[in-house]
């Protein structure tokens, strides 16, 4: 699992941690790791770069602070692994082995603010467009 952030920094998720790479200052660091019984499925930047959302093989969608390397939310609601993640300014979307992608506005205090269900498979793929 990778992905790129405006910040020029790579997110790298293997087997129960995520690493960052930042291209300017080429320093790594373990941003988290997950319990022993859960492995990292998916990573993807917000659009500024900041937060990294983190999906997990339990079903669960972290919101970390990178700046700060600390967790600021935990999402649940996929029955499965979430294996993709896209953000469109404050609206995380995540795809899941569940065959739904759930979109949720974090400034809202509802979880999820819409529910797609008419997926035959697992989402493996998921993005915004760059216009929102």
């Amino acid at each position: 699992m990778v992905d790129w952030s405006a910040q020029n920094v790579l997110a790298v998720g293997l087997n129960r941690a995520v690493y960052i790479w930042s291209a300017c200052t080429s320093q790594v660091k373990k941003l988290c790791e997950v319990p022993i019984d859960d492995q990292i499925t998916s990573v993807g930047w917000s659009n500024r770069g900041q937060h990294l959302a983190i999906g997990t093989n339990q079903g669960d969608t972290q919101i970390w602070d990178t700046n700060h390397c600390k967790l600021v939310r935990t999402l649940g609601g996929h029955l499965g692994r979430v294996s993709a993640v896209s953000w469109n300014g404050s609206t995380i979307s995540t795809g899941s082995r569940d065959r739904q992608i759930l979109s949720r506005d974090l400034r809202a205090n509802s979880l999820i603010t819409h529910r797609y269900q008419s997926h035959k498979q697992e989402i493996c793929g998921l993005k915004w467009s760059f216009d929102g």
